[in-house]
């Protein structure tokens, strides 16, 4: 869900909801013998259920107090051209989202309702969690977005407070509470819903006026596959289609009450994923005849989010990411381990077995938070060993 204020057009992003501790595993066959090492990758997943149709409920989505991610994005005002990576409906299919735009770095962290700007109000309404969005480079950018998990009818929004929208009046309380996303999210399911709410646009000539927007949005599950995230690796997902529509009214105190300037649209796909909710988002708004955006986003997109690091440890599911660059150099009495570092994991630990019979015998071998690591206990000719590499996400 995106909010935009109606008189200067300008887009607000979020994407809502991007287990502290990932794990890594790559294992690896190590053979003297042929002076060589070969690696063996060992997906966390096999071939047919790593396409499976994933279902989420309410515990994959962000709705607990302390809860937190990170995510890339465009910067406010570029476009970015996205309609060759957006896929197409149905399923399976996959989509990689490891590259992309990284001029802002968001992180949403999710506290009680009360101890956001402005929450008071929203906690009367019936909120209970709130969505805090700031820019990492500049925290003084906030946002807070007020809603209620419900074991029936799902995620509700309360309203938002967010300066950007009004500085006049940055508190806007939804009437009714908005369904943002339905209990239960499956390929084929649809959902809509339908709100109003007030705010003051401010016009640097002629002041302060009241606006009254309804809003309304449609949307449905209309692809299903893998995506493929930054620092997370591939994981199963849903795509999900929402059409939201803002009918602006405004009243400049003729007499009239409440006058129509029209309607704006905006345009959003949702990733979402069990265990991590919504992990990417690509959102576009109406053309300058206020027309709809095209489905494929040929105009290209006004916001790319990508998730990079989370902490849900209440979700179900997990991530798979997969080490980049790994090497194993051979040497006589050592063997030097090394990978590329990843954005987003603040250490690793590195453990080895000889048998991968049953659960294995692993063993620590040391923790880093560099890239590198040595095994100073080589093996003979007569010995394999396996490697796995278990990093930590921190912010």
């Amino acid at each position: 869900m995106c909010f935009m204020n109606s008189h200067v057009v300008v887009l607000k992003k979020r994407s809502h909801s991007f287990s502290t501790t990932t794990r890594l595993s790559l294992k690896f066959r190590l053979s003297k013998a042929a002076a060589c090492a070969t690696a063996i990758l060992t997906l966390a997943v096999g071939f047919t259920s790593a396409y499976a149709q994933a279902t989420l409920t309410g515990d994959d989505m962000f709705n607990l107090a302390g809860q937190w991610y990170r995510a890339y994005a465009n910067a406010d005002g570029t476009t970015v051209s996205v309609s060759s990576v957006l896929g197409t409906t149905g399923g399976p299919q996959s989509w990689d989202f490891s590259t992309g735009p990284q001029d802002v770095t968001y992180r949403f962290n999710y506290i009680p309702a009360a101890q956001g700007s402005g929450g008071a109000q929203f906690v009367s309404a019936g909120a209970q969690i709130a969505e805090q969005k700031l820019n990492e480079a500049a925290t003084n950018n906030q946002s807070f977005l007020y809603f209620r998990q419900d074991a029936t009818q799902g995620r509700m929004d309360y309203g938002f407070y967010d300066p950007a929208f009004s500085s006049a009046q940055p508190a806007s309380v939804f009437s009714p509470p908005l369904q943002d996303f339905p209990n239960s999210i499956y390929y084929g399911a649809s959902w809509s819903g339908a709100t109003v709410f007030y705010s003051i646009i401010t016009d640097p000539t002629f002041g302060d006026f009241p606006e009254r927007v309804t809003f309304t949005a449609t949307a449905h599950v209309d692809a299903y596959g893998l995506v493929t995230l930054p620092t997370l690796g591939f994981m199963n997902c849903l795509r999900v289609h929402e059409l939201a529509q803002y009918d602006v009214a405004v009243d400049f105190g003729f007499g009239n009450g409440y006058e129509s300037l029209g309607s704006q649209y905006v345009l959003n796909y949702y990733w979402l994923s069990p265990g991590h909710g919504i992990v990417a988002q690509m959102t576009s708004v109406s053309p300058s005849d206020g027309s709809q955006p095209p489905e494929n986003l040929s105009t290209g997109a006004t916001a790319f989010v990508r998730m990079f690091a989370l902490n849900h440890p209440s979700g179900s599911g997990g991530t798979t990411p997969s080490i980049k660059g790994f090497k194993i150099t051979l040497g006589p009495s050592s063997v030097l381990l090394q990978w590329t570092l990843l954005g987003g994991v603040s250490s690793y630990r590195v453990d080895y077995a000889t048998d991968l019979r049953g659960a294995g015998n692993w063993q620590f071998l040391g923790a880093t938070t560099s890239n590198f690591i040595l095994d100073s206990a080589a093996p003979s000719s007569q010995q394999r060993r396996f490697y796995r590499v278990v990093g930590t996400l921190g912010p």
